[in-house]
């Protein structure tokens, strides 16, 4: 039987919609980046670190409301945006930091991102790999599968692009969704009883547990997935799954890498992504960088709770988007949690 639930707004999108259509691009005017570089550049004059920026310190007149929009669309509307237009060569790291981080105050309250209580995280290749202990797929330069992000509205900005490779794709969950209850409703179960996931505890044992993909919460359909880390737990032998599970899993996995449903975009310096998690995937292909350090990629990532919640969600299913609890100090050397 096939189910009768489909969403119909607009987060259910198909990338080939967008292929020659480019209202989720936005290009700051020559008046916008002067007002966003005169406030960032106040902060940095006043020794303000990145984080310790206030939406009090990075005040914006006209733009203010703008941005409260975008914030909208993404958290209510089509789901994700493009910003682009920001002259980082000439700007600098600092003041192109500060502005992202200034934006992102106008969309949400900026959370931890990693065990150290990080709230801007540094998305680069750090050597390390996959399933090889207690590493997060950002710190690699491997390809990311489509996964969610632990917060409401995830903000990645390109500070340096990649010798080659390093594309960002992103696919509508919801859209998805509406495909397998159309096309295979008997895979939503599996997705709805979720799979396992794997993660190291203090002393380096794993801890397991099992995470839905898909919640229906009157009638509102919310994704959350982690794809490699789904893959290394059954890999590492911490998962089994029936042939419909499996199923399931390769079906899901079939369209969101289907060159109709995702929008594929190359983020070039100083280009900012925000996406709504509840409704918009988002992947990485690997990567190669330039050998000399100081041209390796290097992306600034920042996770918001959007003051715009979504209106309806299963708190049990997504209790972590509140990002990842302090544990820890960061002590000289240490990794990235």
């Amino acid at each position: 039987m096939v189910s009768q639930l489909q969403v119909r707004d607009k987060s259910a999108w198909m990338g080939r919609d967008f292929r020659d259509n480019d209202a989720w691009i936005v290009t700051l005017t020559d008046r916008q980046v002067t007002e966003l570089s005169a406030a960032a550049g106040q902060c940095v004059a006043r020794g303000l670190g990145v984080t310790q920026v206030t939406r009090e310190d990075f005040r914006l007149a006209s733009m203010a409301p703008l941005i409260e929009a975008w914030a909208e669309e993404i958290n209510n509307g089509r789901g994700f945006l493009l910003v682009k237009g920001l002259p980082a060569a000439k700007l600098g790291d600092a003041q192109v930091r500060t502005i992202f981080w200034g934006i992102g105050l106008y969309m949400g309250s900026p959370m931890s991102q990693n065990s150290y209580g990080e709230m801007l995280g540094e998305v680069y290749d750090e050597g390390v790999k996959m399933g090889t202990g207690r590493v997060r797929g950002y710190r690699t330069n491997q390809r990311l599968m489509f996964h969610t992000d632990r917060c409401d509205i995830v903000g990645l900005m390109c500070q340096r692009t990649a010798k080659s490779g390093g594309l960002s794709s992103i696919v509508s969950s919801t859209r998805i969704y509406n495909e397998i209850a159309a096309n295979h409703p008997d895979y939503l179960a599996p997705l709805e009883h979720g799979y396992i996931h794997a993660t190291m505890e203090e002393g380096g044992a794993f801890a397991t547990y099992r995470m839905p993909v898909y919640s229906v919460k009157d009638a509102t359909v919310s994704c959350r997935i982690l794809r490699n880390t789904i893959e290394n737990a059954r890999k590492m032998g911490h998962a089994q799954y029936t042939e419909l599970e499996t199923r399931a899993l390769e079906y899901m996995d079939s369209l969101t890498n289907d060159a109709d449903m995702r929008l594929d975009m190359e983020l070039e310096q100083g280009d900012m992504q925000f996406i709504n998690n509840y409704t918009t995937l988002h992947a990485r292909t690997a990567f190669e960088d330039f050998p000399e350090p100081e041209r390796k990629r290097h992306m600034v990532r920042l996770w918001l709770k959007a003051f715009g919640k979504r209106r309806v969600v299963d708190k049990e299913l997504f209790k972590d988007y509140d990002g990842v609890e302090k544990t820890l100090e960061r002590q000289p050397g240490a990794a990235t949690g």
